[in-house]
């Protein structure tokens, strides 16, 4: 599962409906912070958008291209991965997570999509935390 934001105005609504949540499913500021920094500096193109993907990824690229599931277009591996700096306030979307940010770019009208997602310590370092 994972949302997709096209534009700012998803964001800001998403933002309202964050006081919503139970404090355990909130995504943390951080994150739509880099949102917001992605939506103003970088161009999407025509169908390009920001996906938050909630799963835990295993193996970077085939996890998200799996969720992402952009069938029948092609997506491939754009600029390098970018840590996203989010501090773990206990809830199950930090704890013992590291975020990143994957710049991937549709195959037929050169859109980006960005992908942030998380990987657990253990997945990266092979031992719990």
């Amino acid at each position: 599962m994972y949302i997709k934001i096209y534009t700012k105005s998803q964001l800001i609504l998403l933002r309202r409906l964050k006081p919503l949540l139970k404090k355990k499913y909130q995504l943390p500021d951080e994150i739509m912070d880099k949102i917001e920094i992605i939506l103003k500096d970088r161009k999407l193109g025509k169908s390009g958008f920001v996906a938050i993907l909630l799963e835990l990824i295993t193996n970077d690229i085939t996890g998200i291209k799996d969720i992402l599931d952009c069938y029948p277009r092609k997506l491939h591996i754009g600029e390098d991965i970018e840590d996203v700096s989010v501090i773990d306030d206990g809830s199950w979307l930090t704890r013992y997570r590291e975020w990143y940010l994957d710049t991937l770019k549709l195959q037929d009208d050169g859109s980006k999509v960005y992908a942030i997602y998380s990987m657990t310590l253990k997945a990266l370092y092979g031992e719990e935390h």
